[in-house]
């Protein structure tokens, strides 16, 4: 459209110079040169502008994209960290159960029955009291640090953070 219109003023300037000499054509042929330059020198400047735009519109998708492979390989490393503590606990939890199923074998055909609701000591379920070890309590039984893991039928975790006996 604009080397349409430069070509009109172009040739609008021919024929109001109207002219005959040979001076006025080599003007405006030299002036339709110039015109012709500006207007490439035009495009490429456009040209270049939008190749611009275009590496930079490119150069932030890849970083996103980068931004995005690196967010999912830390949630991967996350999982497979949540996977390995899983897996320790749960093997953690079966060595205490084979040890405990040890322990009961080499006390012979008596089971002992601790209370469903502490871990970490065995509480007689029969016991009338508990008391922490140290402690201000009356017993007639004492006990040191437990996990209370179910209703805590002999106070011991006072501040009910699942912790018995606290030292």
């Amino acid at each position: 459209m604009r080397v349409l219109a430069g070509m009109l003023a172009i040739g609008c300037l021919l024929v109001l110079g109207g002219g005959c000499g040979s001076d006025s054509d080599a003007e405006a042929e030299q002036e339709a040169r110039e015109a012709r330059i500006a207007e490439e020198r035009e495009d490429q400047r456009r040209a270049r502008e939008r190749a611009e735009a275009r590496d930079r519109r490119q150069a932030k998708r890849r970083e996103a994209r980068k931004r995005a492979e690196r967010e999912r390989a830390q949630e991967e490393s996350r999982d497979r960290e949540r996977e390995e503590e899983r897996q320790r606990e749960e093997e953690e939890r079966e060595r205490r159960e084979e040890e405990e199923r040890e322990r009961t074998e080499e006390e012979g055909t008596e089971t002992v029955e601790c209370h469903p609701s502490y871990e970490g000591a065995c509480l007689d379920p029969n016991a009338s009291d508990y008391d922490c070890e140290g402690g201000s309590g009356d017993g007639p039984l004492y006990t040191g640090t437990v996990m209370v893991v179910g209703p805590d039928v002999y106070d011991l975790d006072r501040n009910g953070d699942g912790i018995g006996c606290e030292p």
